[in-house]
């Protein structure tokens, strides 16, 4: 298993050179760049010294050099942890996202579990108790969450909010907590807007797992295996949560690699809408603007989440089933 790990994680360097080039090259696609579209801007809004500016501003940037070399400039100074400069903020780029990592982790990992957590419970109580009344009340549930986007959810969130009491719970923090120290209060607040987001999320991503679950678990209940158990007389408790229920979590395991990625790169939209400090914002923003190395390093790292992923995934499925660990 070391072997194997060490050999999968050797095969992640040619891959992320790829990922990297991939998408320094997608930045590229669009006619001109951060230099042009700022010169327009600025010419339009009636600043006509601004195109003798352009120039320099390339040369300032970089952005007078060859495609490949820039971006094996920029390769290589990723590699040693200098993410670049964002070419709208003048910030560092690992500045910017170290900035925007708390409030992301918060969000994407409380609806990670929660979803996670209430759809694989559900799935299995609505595949063990099939056409109940609660089977039919929970499918119905799970096919609202499908067909709704968590974006409308968090829109009704916030509107009971406000009819609740009065306050428009957008972002994660009150202004008056904005840039204060820890405290009882600043964490109530914390919670208080974490509550939107976090809930528009989990509904959408529970209903999901909990379709795959029921009808992975279903699928298990019904082979020949779980007959033989049964006509052996092992307790149901048994058959379910010691054999059916590993084999169904296999899909839900194979899908982690998206999973990872899910949670730098899902609810963009909702993070817009709530106006989130996350990195979904940020990320879109610098696509939009051509902010070349901001968006380029945030692309690099959600390929890198979804490749530890992939790497997770393997692992875990390995673990649950021994037919594909001895193989």
């Amino acid at each position: 298993m070391s072997r194997y790990i060490v050999r999968r994680l050797l095969q992640f360097i040619p891959s992320m050179i790829l990922i990297a080039f991939v998408g320094f090259l997608i930045m590229e696609l669009p006619p001109g760049d951060y230099v042009s579209n700022y010169i327009r801007g600025q010419s339009l809004g009636g600043n006509r010294d601004a195109a003798a500016q352009e120039q320099a501003m390339r040369e300032q940037f970089g952005l007078d050099k060859p495609f490949l070399l820039r971006f094996v400039d920029w390769t290589v100074n990723l590699a040693r942890g200098d993410f670049g400069i964002s070419l709208a903020t003048g910030m560092s780029v690992r500045d910017i996202i170290g900035s925007k990592l708390g409030a992301t982790v918060a969000v994407s990992l409380c609806a990670f579990i929660l979803s996670w957590g209430i759809g694989i419970g559900l799935g299995v109580y609505s595949a063990t108790h099939q056409y109940s009344r609660a089977d039919n009340f929970w499918t119905t549930v799970s096919f609202l969450g499908l067909g709704l986007p968590d974006f409308l959810i968090a829109l009704a969130f916030l509107v009971f909010a406000w009819r609740l009491n009065g306050e428009v719970l957008t972002g994660l923090q009150s202004p008056e907590f904005i840039g204060q120290p820890v405290s009882v209060g600043l964490v109530i607040d914390f919670l208080k807007h974490l509550w939107i987001p976090v809930g528009a999320v989990v509904i959408t991503g529970m209903a999901w797992v909990m379709r795959v679950m029921r009808g992975n678990l279903l699928n298990e209940l019904g082979k020949n295996y779980v007959i033989a158990l049964r006509a052996k007389g092992v307790p149901e408790r048994t058959i379910i949560w010691k054999h059916a229920f590993r084999n169904a979590l296999h899909p839900l395991i194979g899908a982690l690699s998206q999973t990872l990625a899910f949670l730098v790169n899902g609810f963009v939209i909702t993070s817009v809408v709530l106006d989130l400090p996350t990195i979904q914002v940020t990320y879109m923003d610098a696509t939009q603007a051509q902010d070349l190395y901001l968006a380029g390093t945030i692309l690099t790292f959600i390929g890198l989440l979804v490749l530890l992923g992939t790497l997770v995934s393997d692992l875990l499925l390995a673990w649950l089933d021994p037919r594909i660990r001895f193989s």
